[in-house]
């Protein structure tokens, strides 16, 4: 059934139901919230790996980044399912928290011979003034160990 002069150029159907919007509104937020828990799965698993000895902290580094990723998917998934605001400004805060986990994995893996020194040197520490010998040999660069 069509109805005219409604004032918009056409015939307006009457009555139909429309679902073309609220599901397309619901697939929007599930899919952000998909996001953001693998958001927060990859970094919570960056800063866990971000605590293993050197080889590893590359896979560290990796996953970091790719928080980084899923956090900024997340974010506009977010914004676009207009999600609640506690929720664009935590996931802000844990954008945050994942640049500086990935910038300072990344700093360690660059500094590869320095961080190896230092963690070797740790892990031979007894004493707290061995602990502390290892970090001045950090603060200097030291490689020797």
């Amino acid at each position: 059934m069509t109805q005219q002069g409604t004032g918009r150029g056409g015939p307006v159907r009457a009555a139909e139901p429309q679902q073309g919007p609220p599901d397309d509104a619901a697939a929007r937020g599930k899919s952000a919230r998909s996001w953001l828990r693998l958001f927060v799965l990859a970094l919570l698993a960056g800063v866990l790996m971000s605590a293993l000895a050197l080889p590893w902290k590359v896979l560290a580094l990796v996953v970091s980044v790719f928080a980084l990723a899923a956090g900024v998917v997340g974010l506009v998934k977010a914004i676009g399912a207009r999600l609640p605001r506690l929720v664009v400004i935590a996931t802000s805060l844990g954008l945050a928290a994942a640049l500086f986990l990935s910038v300072s994995t990344a700093v360690s893996v660059l500094l590869w011979p320095v961080t190896r020194a230092y963690e070797d040197c740790v892990s031979r520490a007894l004493t707290l003034q061995a602990r502390s010998d290892c970090e001045d040999a950090l603060r200097r660069f030291d490689t020797a160990g």
